[in-house]
């Protein structure tokens, strides 16, 4: 945007200053995590547009608005019908405060600053895996700088419980609770690790070192299925409790995803770029039948960043739907462009909530899955370009985590949106 100098900062238009003492008033209502921005209609002639602006700090009463180190533009709105903004926050603060400006003519009319509360809890480290399971509070995160996991109460804000891990780097973490019992399951791709602690004491428990590149893992019932870079028996059915083999089969090679369903005998998809394959695992552990599926699947990231319900999985850069059968129920966006980064079911899978990155543009997202291969997005908010580690929806709430690294040892967040 065109601007000049102005008290060590730059203006965002021409129009020469306004002397008089605030002009407008800016309104606010908190719902979680969301600003809902709201003003009376400047309707003059000459109306250009409105400006809010955002910041850490209170805004000063500057007759034009000025851009700094601190103060940015939230957004600019060329249509003077339009009085309200609903502000998702773009600054990871204890504080947003912001400021409306009016270009008329060759002045501005503007706003007091407004300060509010975001919601938004903050605490201190690196954490970008996390992992949750519903109906649970407590959630397991891992702190890729120390190479930590530690227990994390997203309501509370509670964080306790440090276990090392430090032959871990960069994992996929799963929770999983099979007769009363709750596992942390952590598992490293290249050397292909699986690491099994129980939760939330994160006492060590069962290991497993595998000889080639394990690509990813999905724990079920009493089994967890991996699929490694084997050249033979390469799809492992594996004992819970022991990570030991129950059964294996030829699988599919290359990066992949594992969709799990449940039942008196479970459906087990492996989903790659050039090729899927559909198992069937009967109460024993054993694999009954498999065949090749035409699926594929654009693999952007690991297996935690995926959404699997009991008749609906949901992976891959474009956010793949797909049932139980194998079969591609539609996409969440087919843009080059665009990248699905983080997808959450609703527990009766009528809608998902997925974190998307548009041009370098983060956006989470709600969907309506009921008009399948139909997806119609019902609610979009621009997020804070940074790492997510996950989403968990938890009632009427979407509980949004992520890091950012502003110096050691990071800082990680949890924003709230409604559902």
């Amino acid at each position: 945007m065109g601007c000049i100098i102005y008290l060590g900062g730059c203006t965002l238009d021409d129009p020469a200053p306004e002397p008089n003492a605030p002009a407008l008033t800016l309104k606010y209502h908190q719902n979680l995590s969301l600003t809902d921005l709201s003003w009376s209609a400047v309707k003059v002639t000459g109306f250009k547009e409105y400006v809010i602006l955002q910041s850490p700090e209170p805004i000063p009463d500057n007759p034009t608005p000025v851009v700094d180190q601190n103060v940015s533009v939230l957004v600019r709105i060329k249509d003077a019908d339009v009085t309200t903004f609903a502000a998702s926050p773009s600054l990871i603060s204890s504080q947003v405060c912001y400021k409306l400006y009016c270009s008329v003519d060759d002045r501005f009319l503007y706003s007091s600053s407004v300060c509010v509360d975001p919601e938004t809890l903050l605490f201190a480290g690196f954490y970008d895996r996390a992992c949750h399971e519903n109906g649970m509070t407590e959630m397991a995160l891992f702190d890729r700088n120390v190479r930590n996991l530690s227990v994390f109460d997203y309501h509370t804000g509670d964080l306790s419980l440090n276990q090392s891990a430090s032959e871990i780097s960069f994992p996929s973490m799963e929770l999983k609770t099979w007769i009363n019992t709750t596992k942390l399951f952590v598992t490293e791709q290249s050397p292909g690790v699986m690491r099994a602690y129980a939760f939330p004491s994160l006492t060590p428990l069962t290991s497993r070192n595998f000889l080639q590149f394990l690509w990813c893992t999905r724990a079920e019932g009493p089994f967890v299925f991996a699929t490694t870079d084997e050249s033979v028996r390469n799809f492992h059915v594996m004992n819970r409790n022991t990570l030991n083999d129950m059964d294996t089969e030829d699988g599919i090679f290359g990066n992949q995803y594992i969709a799990v369903f449940p039942g008196d005998t479970m459906t087990v998809l492996t989903l790659g770029q050039s090729l899927s394959k559909k198992y069937l695992v009967d109460g024993t552990g054993h694999i009954v039948s498999s065949e090749l599926l035409q699926v594929l699947v654009s693999i952007n990231d690991l297996q935690s960043t995926c959404a699997q319900g009991h008749q609906l999985f949901i992976g891959g850069r474009q956010g793949t739907v797909i049932d139980r059968n194998g079969d591609v129920l539609g996409v969440l966006t087919s843009l080059n462009n665009a990248v699905v980064q983080i997808s959450r079911l609703t527990e009766d899978e009528s809608h998902v909530v997925y974190l998307i990155n548009r041009n370098g543009q983060i956006f989470l997202e709600i969907a309506d899955l009921g008009q399948l291969p139909q997806i119609t997005v019902t609610q979009s908010y621009q997020m804070p370009q940074l790492t997510y580690s996950d989403i968990i929806l938890d009632g009427p709430v979407i509980y949004v985590m992520g890091t950012q690294f502003l110096s050691f040892p990071g800082e990680s967040f949890v924003l709230k949106y409604p559902l």
